[in-house]
């Protein structure tokens, strides 16, 4: 509940620094009383019923005890709030700053929220205290939090202002059904302008006293774990596109903090302190390069209670084998380029399980118990590195250090690819550029073989390929036969295998613009493919449904931190516009290439 009457009445239990803290907020802020600061420890809770009517109570203290002798009193309405709620719902201040003003000032305090997770267990606090935020800085007269029952695909209402009792306790919502279950099954947000009966074709039930409402999923990676509605019965208040996007990253902080809470009862007992959780994402929000955040990263896990040694290994697909990146117990220059490679047998357990696994084995000479816990990142569900753990403990099992390393390397993985996406558009800047110089060297070729001759060797280079397939057809005998083939690393063996496997894939090939795009080959073919190259693109060349040539791309050779071991919808996006620079080419060396004709 932000400042929303004229007036509002506020008393204060416990006298000390959070006290003087929330005064000093508080006395800078119009419209606020301050009626009652009473002293739990000497005074009577009791008297703070005399003082009618109260409309927030404010929980200064540490004492857990004394919110349900708050509970037991006959206080009305009034809200009782923890200290931190308090300089949360108070901090835009007098209420002479607008709307976006006071979202920006909300959004960058917000991390104090984090802190409670470990000040508090109280979940219903936490939600109770997003919902107020999104309510009263979004001007909206009702909302709810609702969250996904445990092992079913139903939400229920855990948190409510402004709705009937009888609706918050009969509401369970199945996914797919109305607009809270529409947004948990598909996880996506849900903007309303108008009427809610029309955009639900409501019959009997009557909503129409809604003019806009905002529906939006708490999502932790994928996963929908809750969904938060706001809603507008004043017609001057119609939610936005600019509401939309601030109610998103509220969301998401919220499922952050309803997440990280669940976590803290499991794991409170734990070795592993659930402040390395936060601790991490701080790192990975700092403002370096990803490589240094990455090395802070991993000497922060060292350090926790137990931790040795923390690795980032990076993943050769092609070998089967994870190569050290990163390392929290040496510098990686000191290699001199030398490559350390994660023990066998940790390497077969994640590639079988493809989750996170754990070892262990007894030191004779210490008689302590050695961990290594090793967790799989992933990018568009493929394996791509591992976060590994060696830790020392004396429990017979690991699961909650186990769960600490999943959710850190799952940080890490959202971290790499938000970076991955940033340095894709850099790269294909520079490729799409070298598409347009290229289309200088195609269009001075003076006839087909001399355009071949400059066009295979450009888009191997362009996109990292490691060979390169031109087919063309021969009008006497009407059929396609291998023009030319190229190879960065010139092995005839191998060139020729190539040529033999897009023998094969020719018939796959269709006249049109499509492009033909296989990331991973051995999983299309038998195991003699195996030593082939792992992806594949392809494209036909020719008009009035005839093919009249095939340009064929095998083998991606990236091996930069950001780069793929495959072709990815990237790479299919600027091999056609190549594609369509070498069709013209060949429209102006060859009559039959004419769409015209």
């Amino acid at each position: 509940m932000l400042i929303q009457s004229k007036y509002q009445n506020i008393a204060i239990v416990g006298i000390n620094r959070e006290t003087t803290s929330i005064m000093s907020l508080l006395l800078g802020i119009e419209g606020v009383r301050i009626v009652r600061i009473i002293n739990h420890e000497f005074e009577d809770l009791h008297d703070l019923e005399k003082y009618e009517p109260l409309d927030i109570i404010i929980n200064a203290t540490d004492d857990h005890e004394v919110p349900n002798e708050l509970k037991k009193l006959k206080l009305g309405k009034a809200d009782i709030i923890s200290g931190l709620t308090a300089r949360i719902l108070f901090l835009s201040g007098s209420g002479q700053t607008t709307w976006r003003q006071e979202r920006i000032r909300i959004l960058n305090s917000l991390h104090e929220i984090k802190q409670a997770v470990l000040l508090s267990k109280n979940k219903e606090e936490l939600l109770k205290l997003f919902l107020e935020v999104a309510i009263g800085s979004c001007g909206a007269d009702s909302g709810s939090v609702m969250l996904v029952e445990p092992g079913k695909k139903i939400l229920k209402i855990e948190m409510a202002d402004g709705l009937n009792v009888d609706i918050v306790r009969s509401t369970a919502q199945k996914f797919g059904k109305g607009i809270a279950g529409r947004v948990a099954k598909t996880g996506k947000p849900i903007l309303i302008k108008g009427s809610l009966n029309k955009y639900l074709n409501l019959q009997g039930k009557d909503r129409s006293d809604l003019v806009s409402s905002i529906s939006c999923p708490l999502l932790i990676g994928s996963e929908v774990i809750g969904v938060l509605n706001i809603n507008s019965k004043k017609k001057d208040r119609i939610f936005d596109d600019g509401d939309l996007k601030y109610i998103k990253e509220l969301s998401s902080f919220a499922a952050d903090v309803v997440k990280a809470s669940k976590e803290f009862e499991i794991t409170s007992s734990s070795a592993f302190s659930l402040a390395l959780l936060g601790s991490a994402q701080a790192i990975l929000d700092m403002d370096f390069p990803f490589e240094e955040r990455l090395n802070l990263l991993l000497m922060k896990i060292a350090n926790s209670p137990g931790g040795v040694i923390c690795n980032y290994y990076e993943f050769d697909p092609e070998r089967k084998i994870f190569l050290v990146k990163a390392s929290s117990s040496f510098n990686m220059s000191l290699l001199q380029g030398k490559k350390i490679k994660l023990n066998d047998s940790i390497t077969k357990k994640v590639l079988k399980s493809k989750g996170t696994t754990s070892l262990n084995i007894m030191d004779k000479a210490t008689s302590q118990r050695k961990w290594y816990i090793a967790h799989p990142i992933k990018m568009h569900k493929r394996i791509i590195g591992l976060l590994f753990l060696h830790l020392v403990s004396p429990n017979d099992e690991v699961s909650e250090e186990k769960k600490i390393v999943a959710r850190i390397g799952d940080m890490i993985a959202h971290e790499f690819n938000k970076n991955t996406e940033i340095q894709f558009l850099k790269i294909q800047s520079v490729k799409l550029s070298a598409v347009s110089e290229a289309s200088f060297n195609i269009a001075s070729a003076k006839d087909v073989t001399e355009l071949i001759k400059f066009a295979l060797p450009d888009i191997c280079l362009i996109l990292e390929a490691e060979a390169a397939v031109f087919w063309l057809l021969n009008p006497v005998k009407d059929k396609l036969e291998i023009f030319k083939s190229f190879s960065i690393e010139d092995q005839y063996n191998r060139l020729k295998q190539m040529e033999e496997l897009d023998t094969e894939i020719l018939d796959r090939t269709v006249p049109g613009d499509d492009v033909l795009l296989i990331e991973d080959l051995s999983q299309e073919y038998d195991e003699s493919y195996n030593d082939y190259p792992q992806s594949l693109l392809s494209k036909s060349f020719g008009r009035g449904g005839q093919i009249a040539a095939v340009l064929s791309l095998y083998g991606k050779k990236s091996l930069d931190l950001y780069g793929s071991r495959s072709f990815t919808e990237h790479d299919k996006e600027v091999f056609l516009k190549y594609c369509l620079q070498l069709s013209k080419g060949l429209a102006m060396l060859m009559p039959y290439f004419d769409e015209k004709k």
